[in-house]
């Protein structure tokens, strides 16, 4: 059988809302030079490494980090094209 490489799994949708709120807070920031801009995206960065770290790395071998991160962000844009009010 072959190995999943979907970890999509691995987070839960309250991680991926908390996620998709801090990424939405630096990626789309009227200032990406301020400073909640910056520790946004220091926040988010420290998440995906901690989620990565202790619930993907041993259940999905195969995945990189950066692949991992990769879909995190996709994962996030998707959720607030879907989520965010118009």
């Amino acid at each position: 059988m072959p190995e999943s490489t979907d970890s999509c799994g691995a987070v839960t949708r309250q991680e991926l809302e908390e996620l998709a709120d801090l990424f939405d807070r630096y990626e789309f920031a009227f200032d990406p030079l301020s400073t909640e801009a910056k520790e946004a995206e220091v926040e988010f960065e420290n998440r995906v490494n901690q989620t990565y770290e202790t619930k993907v790395k041993a259940s999905y071998p195969k995945i990189s980090f950066v692949e991992f991160r990769c879909k995190m962000r996709s994962a996030c844009r998707e959720y607030l094209r879907k989520n965010r009010p118009r």
